[in-house]
């Protein structure tokens, strides 16, 4: 199985980066009480968004930051990281070797 990460470059705040995600449309996001510090906004964020590969090559593209994609065996266990990058293919080959 395959989980594809994208987040957002450190440079913007949490409220910016709280508006990116509602515009780009993920749909885990809750409003956030009024009164709430951008510190308080980015633990109820996350630093992690879970979205396809072609979503998160769009957000790099877009507003920077950069993703990664968690390769888990079987057994539910991790045994590879890869980066997603932007000028290759991300392709499925890595995965399957190991099999």
């Amino acid at each position: 199985m395959r989980l594809t990460y994208y987040v957002l470059p450190d440079t913007l705040t949490a409220r910016e980066q709280y508006e990116i995600l509602k515009k780009e449309g993920f749909t885990q996001l809750g409003e956030p009480p009024p009164g709430m510090d951008d510190e308080q906004i980015l633990s109820v964020l996350g630093c992690y968004h879970r979205c396809t590969v072609s979503t998160a090559k769009a957000m790099i593209r877009k507003y920077g930051g950069h993703g990664f994609t968690e390769h888990i065996d079987r057994d539910g266990t991790l045994f590879e990281t890869t980066p997603i990058r932007l000028d290759g293919n991300n392709s499925k080959f890595r995965y399957n070797r190991h099999l």
